[in-house]
């Protein structure tokens, strides 16, 4: 519903309002013809009905606000091209305009006859057509989109002209051309964001079946592992008579030690979490997070400096999920390394309030700061495709807020990102 706002009584006759909310259309005083037309029935040309009939019936709703907007203007500068006829767009405070940052921005269009274009510069920058002597402002929404009609005839654009009644009813058929515009622009984008959103559960299915996959691997790599490393330590005790057959022999039983150790944690991490926390030495869950990523870190040239103050640094948790939390930032901050490789520094300290603050510091290309406030969102990712699921951090987060914990990202001072944990201390 349109509401029209005529001048208020304390505003002089020749005094523009410093605001669009206010219908400036007189700067002398009302004459009593203008009182006599007022009350005289109002007829409305046809063919001015018939053009803008037509206009609203076809409004470009699904070309956008802006294009519904430039349409009006169009149909009111055929019907009056003596006048300068314009829309003033202001985006909603419920409109996606709100998370770009366009809340209150606005959007000029405006006719002016050919040879008239000085009109639209003056004094008054409230006004669309200060060049005019008087203009008209009827207000379209709340928000502050307005509709504007100029001339030099104080009566053109009168509430009780016949161009009066067709401006009206030109406000009611922009307000809702630009309500199916915005309806139509948010069906879209909920069925390009419904598609995405099947693309990215399509993938994590795909991840998961071969985590199944992986787990079963890993579950056959055990039983030779394990005879490797029973093999190796008979011979070691049996003795060999030679030195260098001993030392091979060694390093053989280490390499499949680690790898053994390697596959039962793995295995253990992919189990479902316990529900219940239970004290858990932060230190020792970094480093089996490190061991799980070192064919990454080995892939992307990137070494580990662990800066670790004294202390065990316990916390009340899931060792499980903690180690999650470490795996993925510390697979995240390899993808940002440059080709040549990098640097990671993995700190830990403790805070007056009682916290275990971890800090995961990269020297990669870090974050672009319009991305810095979405990239805990699910499924944001700015990673190639088949690089990343954009669930990695949404994850992170999540675990961190079950422990009671915080987590924000920073970037560096001259290049890299800082992730940084806040988690509450074990109960001693």
């Amino acid at each position: 519903m349109t509401r029209e706002l005529e001048m208020q009584e304390e505003v002089a006759p020749g005094v523009e309002r410093d605001s669009h909310e206010r219908v400036t259309i007189s700067n002398v005083p009302i004459s009593r013809e203008a009182v006599k037309r007022a009350s005289e029935p109002i007829t409305v040309p046809a063919a001015w009905l018939d053009t803008l009939l037509v206009a609203t019936s076809e409004l470009p709703v699904q070309e956008g606000e802006e294009a519904v907007a430039e349409a009006i203007v169009q149909a009111l500068a055929q019907i009056a091209p003596e006048a300068g006829v314009g829309v003033c767009l202001v985006a909603p405070p419920d409109s996606r305009a709100r998370a770009a940052g366009m809340m209150g921005q606005q959007r000029v269009f405006r006719y002016v006859p050919v040879g008239e274009e000085h009109r639209t510069s003056g004094v008054d920058p409230t006004r669309l057509f200060p060049g005019f002597a008087h203009e008209r402002v009827i207000e379209v929404e709340p928000s502050g989109t307005t509709v504007h009609f100029a001339s030099d005839d104080e009566g053109a654009g009168a509430a009780s002209s016949p161009m009066g009644h067709l401006l009206s009813r030109a406000t009611l058929g922009l307000a809702r051309g630009l309500h199916f515009a915005r309806a139509h622009a948010k069906a879209k984008t909920d069925a390009t964001d419904l598609r995405a959103l099947h693309g990215h559960m399509v993938q994590a299915e795909k991840l998961a079946s071969f985590g199944q996959i992986a787990a079963g691997v890993v579950h056959e790599l055990n039983n030779p592992l394990t005879s490797i490393v029973a093999y190796t330590d008979y011979l070691l005790k049996k003795g060999a008579s030679d030195p260098a057959d001993t030392e091979r022999l060694r390093r053989i039983g280490e390499s499949a030690n680690r790898m053994l150790r390697f596959t039962r944690d793995l295995v253990t991490y992919a189990r479902p979490s316990r529900d219940v926390p239970v004290p858990v030495m932060l230190h020792s869950v970094i480093d089996q997070a490190l061991g799980f990523c070192e064919h990454v870190l080995a892939e992307s040239r990137v070494v580990v400096d662990r800066r670790y103050a004294d202390g065990d640094f316990r916390v009340q948790g899931m060792p499980e999920q903690l180690a999650q939390v470490f795996v993925n930032l510390v697979t995240n901050a390899c993808h940002a390394m440059a080709a040549e490789g990098g640097h990671l520094v993995v700190s830990t300290s403790a805070d007056s309030a009682g916290h275990v603050v971890v800090v995961v510091e990269d020297d990669g290309h870090g974050i672009a700061q319009e991305h810095l406030p979405n990239i805990f969102v699910p499924f944001f990712t700015t990673k190639e495709d088949g690089r990343g699921t954009g669930l990695g951090l949404s994850i992170v987060k999540s675990i961190v807020d079950t422990h009671d914990g915080e987590i924000w990202a920073e970037n560096g001072a001259s290049c890299g990102t800082r992730f940084v944990i806040l988690l509450p201390s074990a109960k001693r």
